[in-house]
């Protein structure tokens, strides 16, 4: 038994310690208060409204399941073509500055 009563002294000094840092006292002020109410409203207002023009993108156009697929499918794959031409822009302008390069250096010989 006096194990038991040990144990749940320490845990509520333990809590009680937690409770009294100054920085879980602000989190728990700010959580109690008017400003997170307000930014959880926020939050779950944009979530809904992205959520509903989520629904909406594939609901207006009546596609079937199938179509939806294969948008999905093909923005897939317009998004690797981007990124392979990203690295391709990239790659070229490494070698257009090579090329500056050597061009100097034929000038300064």
């Amino acid at each position: 038994m006096a194990n038991g009563k040990n144990f749940k002294q320490s845990s509520a000094e333990i809590i009680a310690e937690i409770l009294s840092d100054e920085r879980v006292r602000r989190g728990l002020d700010y959580l109690q208060g008017e400003e997170f109410k307000t930014d959880r409203e926020r939050v779950r207002q944009g979530a809904s409204e992205r959520l509903k023009n989520i629904r909406n993108r594939y609901r207006g156009k009546k596609r079937t399941p199938e179509q939806a697929a294969r948008e999905r499918e093909l923005t897939l794959r317009l998004a690797e073509v981007e990124a392979e031409a990203a690295e391709l822009r990239i790659h070229l302008s490494e070698l257009l500055e090579e090329e500056e390069k050597l061009r100097t250096a034929l000038e300064d010989l």
